[in-house]
């Protein structure tokens, strides 16, 4: 499914939203990322002040990932790109076919090691 994200506070709610649908406590995702349960409460309140190395260490391990999509936008409107969330997506779709959605991510996530990131 796609997420499109606007702002950090967007991203704030779609990772509560993944931690949850997991299953997951907030400790129980840091001992999967190797941080405590302090630090994920910090991550998922402000994840604007985050290290983007530490926000897909979290996404990582919720089954979840980021994707950059280039959107052509008619340049006589005022129209936003719509910058979305694919989990699983690679390839970059050519200039005349519409976007491929892309499947899910079915691998379970990895545990990291505490300082990889």
């Amino acid at each position: 499914m796609d997420y499109p994200l606007y702002t950090t506070e967007q991203l704030r709610q779609q990772l509560r939203s993944l931690r949850r649908k997991r299953g997951l406590t907030q400790a129980r995702l840091g001992a999967l990322i190797g941080v405590t349960q302090a630090r994920v409460v910090e991550i998922e309140a402000n994840p604007g002040s985050v290290s983007l190395q530490q926000v897909m260490q979290v996404l990582h391990a919720l089954g979840a990932g980021f994707v950059i999509r280039e959107v052509q936008a008619d340049s006589a409107s005022d129209v936003r790109p719509d910058p979305v969330h694919v989990p699983g997506a690679t390839a970059r779709p050519s200039p005349k076919a519409p976007p491929a959605k892309a499947p899910a991510a079915t691998a379970p996530p990895a545990k990291l090691k505490k300082g990889s990131w």
